[in-house]
């Protein structure tokens, strides 16, 4: 399938700080692509190079496999929201999206009334924009994105300040626009639980590098059921595992705590297997590893049991 988007050794410096390493990433037709990371970590930086608002230092950024001028004519194709759009407040919806429809050159009038039903405002359109609560604004912002048809949105934290019902409205808009209209979707967000029913790829970056690119089916595997067992003495609990399993897969996440990723069906033999070849048994659970655990671990840095405190 063509790549929408495609960068190569895409970097980004600021005076002597390079902010984007040398990054190659790919968005395929279709996909809901998370980009994961903590404040600082380069996604903006890096939705504002494939927007055009800044020049890439080196390397290069293909569109709908369109590089340089030819971009021009295929960046119609494309729209992002990465910063809130500047809404006159006095302005109804309909009046607004009138505005941006004359200034950008979308000639179809009858777009307003279809994009304000695809977000589910076509009762609000005479409403004032200051009379919208968040989740409308946000709303209203997608709808302005969508103005132009276009087949890929790009979105930089768009449900950011929303109360959960806000969050419901746009996560449930996403995945409409995605099944019913094969819009293809780029979106970061610190709300990892939303990204994580929404998004079929997940891609993390730390310090401007990305440091993992996993699908939805990758991530749910390796966030199967783990037990966390936590016991005195761990090289013997270690060998007994190793002897009875031969093929057990285990971390060993501190000095006295191992996360047991294979045979957690049989989670109650294994605890009565240690105990009874003199293992003693501080603790014995099995968790699930969420997105936010998956992210902590592999961007913060900090093991499954010291966030399983938190």
């Amino acid at each position: 399938m063509n790549p929408i988007i495609e960068t190569h050794q895409l970097t980004k410096k600021f005076k002597e700080h390079l902010v984007i390493k040398p990054t190659n990433f790919t968005l395929k037709k279709g996909e809901i692509c998370a980009l994961i990371g903590k404040n600082g970590a380069g996604k903006s930086t890096f939705f504002k190079m494939l927007s055009g608002q800044i020049s890439p230092s080196s390397g290069d950024i293909s569109l709908f496999e369109k590089t340089g001028n030819e971009q021009e004519k295929v960046k119609k194709r494309m729209s992002f929201m990465i910063e809130t759009p500047a809404f006159s407040p006095d302005f109804t919806a309909h009046q607004n999206l009138e505005y941006y429809r004359i200034q950008r050159g979308v000639i179809e009038k009858e777009r307003i009334p279809q994009v304000l039903q695809l977000v589910g405002l076509e009762k609000e359109k005479k409403k004032k924009f200051k009379d919208y609560s968040m989740g409308m604004k946000q709303r209203l912002g997608i709808a302005l994105c969508l103005l132009s048809s276009p087949d890929c949105l790009i979105l930089d934290e768009p449900i950011n300040g929303l109360d959960a019902k806000g969050i419901n409205e746009i996560r449930r808009l996403l995945v409409k626009l995605n099944e019913e209209k094969q819009i293809t979707i780029l979106i970061s967000s610190h709300i990892l639980m939303e990204l994580q029913l929404i998004a079929s790829r997940y891609v993390f970056i730390k310090d401007g590098e990305i440091v993992e690119d996993i699908s939805k089916e990758e991530l749910e595997e390796k966030s199967q059921k783990q037990i966390l067992v936590k016991v005195q003495e761990p090289s013997i609990a270690a060998q007994v595992l190793e002897t009875v399993y031969p093929t057990i897969q285990y971390k060993v996440l501190t000095e006295n705590t191992l996360m047991i990723q294979s045979h957690v069906n049989q989670g109650g033999h294994i605890n009565t297997l240690l105990i009874e070849n003199g293992v003693h048994v501080l603790e014995f659970r099995i968790d699930t590893f969420s997105l936010e655990d998956y992210f902590l671990e592999l961007v913060e840095g900090e093991s499954y049991d010291e966030l399983s405190k938190k």
